[in-house]
């Protein structure tokens, strides 16, 4: 096994047990509160190992790595609280997406949907106790992460220093998030999805994390700059990636619907591009299916056709492909030791050349 190899291993280890511990004292806790109380932290628990590459807390610590950073102990519950803060976000995304899966098994929304159906006769009720329950969820991952910052053994004001771009990362994910969600409703061709997945994305999975682990390990303003334009074109391409599997995917590799998008009408970069694309009569057909939620899938096979018969499938390929060399440039301007490019490099590669 080379060095590589072994170093992402150690890594991976102690970000699992950075993790086990957080969930396994949580449960505990919750024991003391409410037997009731303790099923939503199992389910979370349990959710949370279904599925994830914890890629936060791993880009958290490559930064730091790289930076010359060395003494792990402190720093790991600082990036795993990266995980916890997207596991939040995942949670909360299902509510407003209506989705009842994650990592292909039931989400909390779809486990509360069942465990509620025994207890309420009114469909409305089961989901609307249901989202309420994963509303809650999500909310306890946020907690947790800030919980992880202040449990660290890290003077008062380095977590100053990492609660503030913990804060700068919820408050952009927040912005993106949410003009994601009004641009389901927006008029097509009005929506500027890039924007979106500079805030939804990359903001909070990749320039967070990214800034985190260099701060840590003192990297000059110049580095931290870098990093975060770095962070930035990676995020939007990673983010351009997910939206064209939200449509191309495949369910049994992604763990996600591969027609939500469609029937939510979200309006991505892709979708952007279909109406720039298509001739009046298409657009007309396209614009009758999109975004309704009782398409059969002879009406979803029809959507996807007009999205390739836009151009938009390419265009988004292509556009991915520049966000990715434009990282590469960036990653080649750092002072960083081999082994350290080696990684990130291999991060932007798995990152946007995905199936998953």
């Amino acid at each position: 096994m080379n060095t590589h190899t072994e170093s992402k291993n150690v890594i991976q280890k102690l970000i699992d047990q950075t993790l086990v511990d957080f969930f396994e004292s949580s449960i505990k806790s919750a024991q003391l509160v409410d037997k009731h109380y303790e099923t939503l932290w199992k389910n979370l628990y349990d959710l949370h190992r279904s599925g994830g590459k914890r890629i936060r807390p791993k880009i958290v610590l490559m930064a730091y790595e790289a930076f010359g950073g060395k003494d792990y102990a402190d720093v790991v519950p600082v990036a795993c609280a990266h995980e916890l803060l997207h596991f939040s976000m995942l949670v909360h995304d299902d509510i407003i997406d209506r989705d009842v899966m994650r990592y292909g098994v039931d989400n909390i929304n779809g486990r509360y949907q069942k465990l509620y159906a025994a207890v309420l006769p009114d469909r409305q009720d089961q989901t609307h106790y249901a989202e309420s329950a994963a509303l809650i969820a999500g909310d306890l991952m946020l907690a947790g992460a800030h919980r992880l910052i202040n449990e660290s053994g890290l003077s008062s004001e380095k977590k100053v220093a990492l609660q503030r771009i913990m804060y700068g990362s919820i408050f952009d994910v927040a912005g993106g998030q949410l003009l994601d969600t009004e641009s389901s409703f927006r008029p097509l061709g009005s929506i500027d999805a890039l924007k979106i997945a500079h805030y939804k994305t990359a903001s909070y999975s990749f320039v967070g994390p990214l800034l985190t682990g260099a701060s840590l390990a003192n990297a000059t303003d110049k580095d931290i700059n870098t990093l975060r334009d770095l962070g930035m074109s990676l995020g939007i391409a990673y983010q351009l990636t997910d939206d064209l599997l939200g449509v191309f995917g495949d369910e049994s590799m992604t763990g996600k619907s591969n027609t939500g998008d469609i029937r939510e009408g979200k309006r991505t970069y892709i979708i952007e591009q279909t109406v720039k694309g298509l001739n009046p009569r298409d657009l007309k057909q396209f614009k009758t299916y999109f975004g309704a939620q009782d398409l059969n899938e002879t009406d979803i096979a029809s959507v996807k056709e007009l999205i390739i018969k836009s151009g938009a499938k390419i265009e988004t390929e292509k556009l991915i492909n520049e966000y990715a060399k434009q990282a590469i440039k960036l990653l080649d301007s750092l002072p960083i030791p081999v082994k350290s490019h080696m990684q990130f490099a291999e991060l932007i590669e798995t990152s946007t050349r995905r199936n998953f």
